[in-house]
């Protein structure tokens, strides 16, 4: 004889997810890739100028670009949120 299926308890389901921090995540994460990219662009450019390109005053202010866009997105970021 077939045994009958086992039912789901209520205490036995998963809680609900939160959606609202799922998509806080994936924007978060998102906005990193986005910046991740754009550093690494500016990094080849930086290198391109100092060995190809012949312009160390170019490469470093590349290179200073880095530092001075994740400073100004962090404060324009916080500004927006306000």
């Amino acid at each position: 004889m077939a045994k009958k299926p086992a039912t789901a308890h209520a205490d036995a389901l998963p809680p609900s997810m939160d959606y609202a921090q799922h998509n806080a995540t994936y924007a978060g994460f998102m906005s990193m890739v986005k910046y991740g990219i754009a550093s690494v662009a500016l990094i080849v450019l930086a290198l391109y100028a100092f060995i190809e390109g012949h312009q160390p005053l170019v490469g470093v202010i590349l290179l200073l670009l880095i530092p001075v866009g994740i400073v100004g997105a962090t404060v324009m970021g916080s500004r927006r949120s306000a």
